[in-house]
């Protein structure tokens, strides 16, 4: 590969989201094929291998971040979690930021029992007032932030662990109000 195999970027506002980030994607793994071609040919001291790995973790990040705006992400998980979830990026953590009553997760998990229907969803943030409960919500096609109710379904037998802020009272279900399959304590 030469450098003439090279595309040329397009003049950015010419050009739609999807298509920039595609074009963009494309022309960066071949900017790196052509460096790694030259990287193995090189002693690399211990500085470089520490800048190097700065640079990789980067870039996992940012394509982690544009999979997840566009359709999420999986891992391997145990068989009563569903394997899907989701980011933030700083645009959006910002105004949840102020007043919430939660930190920013690295991923957000999908909080529905696995293999569920229609689309996942992670609760976000608590904020006070009463539109309070943040989640994000996504499929294949479309991604949100949402407000959405408590499920107003309470455990009626006592929560038996005993680290439980509920004690002797009735536990809430954490989902939302009309979330399918079984409700979570």
């Amino acid at each position: 590969m030469t450098h003439r195999d090279v595309p040329t970027d397009p003049p950015h506002d010419a050009v739609a989201p999807v298509t920039a980030l595609v074009d963009a994607c494309r022309h960066f793994a071949t900017h790196v094929r052509l460096l790694a071609d030259q990287l193995g040919a090189v002693e690399l001291s211990d500085d470089d291998v520490e800048r190097v790995h700065s640079a990789v973790h980067q870039v996992f990040t940012a394509a982690g971040l544009a999979g997840a705006l566009a359709t999420g992400l999986q891992r391997h998980t145990g068989e009563q979690d569903c394997p899907h979830y989701n980011v933030l990026t700083d645009a959006e953590w910002a105004p949840l930021a102020e007043g919430g009553r939660h930190g920013r997760k690295a991923v957000y998990g999908c909080e529905l029992e696995p293999g569920h229907a229609g689309a996942h969803a992670a609760h976000v943030q608590l904020l006070p007032g009463p539109d309070r409960f943040i989640w994000i919500r996504w499929d294949i096609r479309a991604r949100e932030l949402v407000t959405l109710p408590p499920c107003p379904a309470e455990r009626a037998d006592p929560d038996p662990d005993p680290r439980s802020p509920y004690g002797d009272e009735p536990a809430p279900c954490l989902l939302f109000k009309g979330h399918v399959g079984p409700h979570r304590y």
